[in-house]
């Protein structure tokens, strides 16, 4: 058990999360208990303990590809990413129905510019094949890569505004990580790698929908019977409170994100240390060849010296 306990994590974390919906999501404050119906709402009866329980079943699939060896295989570790991939659009597309209006502001201008010249000067540099020291040698295309992206989309597009559906933000954003998650080598721990940014995305659905599901709380209240037919009676956003299963859902989200980031560190470490075993080797065999062709040539030298 403890040899498996990432393992174990990426697949308790999204059991904890799915479990969250039977606990309440948003209550009352003291003051209102019992005054304004209904006091608590629990997660099965909010949107947002489904959403919740959709992106825990999308990272127990990942979580559970991921935990498989045969993840580590280049053309398995692509096909996890590409399903993280996909699954974070089909979930968006699903969830999100609302369009993003981007404004391309010095500061989006400088994050897009990081991601592009990110991912191309690191698949650059992994064309070359090893990667040591590959951040300091990406480092110095990503510079000028940077540069020329920043200058052309400031000469270009600053200060535009773009309406996209959301399912096609995520896609875009998405497919940009899992290209930079494959480009870094080893290509055999990119699955681990997006999964470790799933855990993150994860985290933040449930962090981030505490507002929301206050908001949905008070929308409760306002449509339900007070008592004498009194309708349009809610509690104030400050009397609410996000209760036991929201904090519930974050403990899963954290769980998840613990063991992803665990079997990473372990895999790395045996692909660490099949990289130096795979150079020593080398050295070895580069070393015994020179040994052979230097007795070979002793050897016909003595002969040499042995017919004059």
């Amino acid at each position: 058990m403890k040899k498996n306990w990432t393992k174990i994590a990426l697949a308790v974390g999204p059991a904890i999360m799915m479990g969250s919906i039977t606990w309440e999501y948003a209550r009352n404050s003291a003051d209102y208990t019992y005054l304004v119906q209904p006091w608590s709402i629990r997660g099965y009866e909010t949107i947002h303990g489904w959403i919740i329980v959709a992106a825990a079943i999308l990272l127990l699939i990942g979580g559970l590809f991921t935990s498989m060896e045969r993840s580590m295989q280049p053309r398995y570790s692509a096909l996890i990413v590409g399903y993280i991939v996909l699954g974070a659009t089909a979930f968006a597309a699903f969830f999100a129905k609302d369009s993003i209006t981007v404004t391309f502001s010095t500061l989006y201008i400088i994050s897009l510019s990081f991601m592009l010249a990110a991912a191309i000067s690191l698949s650059l540099r992994s064309l070359k094949g090893d990667s040591i020291k590959w951040f300091r040698r990406s480092f110095l295309t990503f510079i000028p890569l940077f540069v020329l992206f920043f200058l052309l989309l400031t000469a270009t597009v600053s200060g535009t505004s773009v309406t996209v559906a959301t399912w096609l933000f995520v896609f875009v954003l998405m497919l940009s990580v899992g290209v930079m998650s494959l480009a870094i080598k080893p290509v055999d721990m990119g699955a681990n790698r997006m999964m470790i940014v799933a855990s993150l995305l994860g985290g933040g659905v449930v962090w981030f929908s505490a507002g929301a599901i206050r908001q949905s709380f008070i929308e409760i209240q306002m449509e339900t019977d007070q008592g004498g037919g009194l309708f349009g009676v809610a509690a104030q956003y400050k009397d609410t409170q996000a209760a036991s299963g929201w904090w519930i859902a974050g403990l899963g989200t954290f769980i998840i994100f613990i063991g992803a980031v665990g079997l990473w560190a372990k895999r790395r470490d045996i692909v660490a240390a099949i990289a130096r075993a795979k150079k020593q080797r080398e050295a070895a065999d580069e070393s015994s060849r020179e040994i052979q062709e230097a007795a070979e040539a002793y050897a016909r030298e003595h002969e040499g010296a042995a017919a004059s």
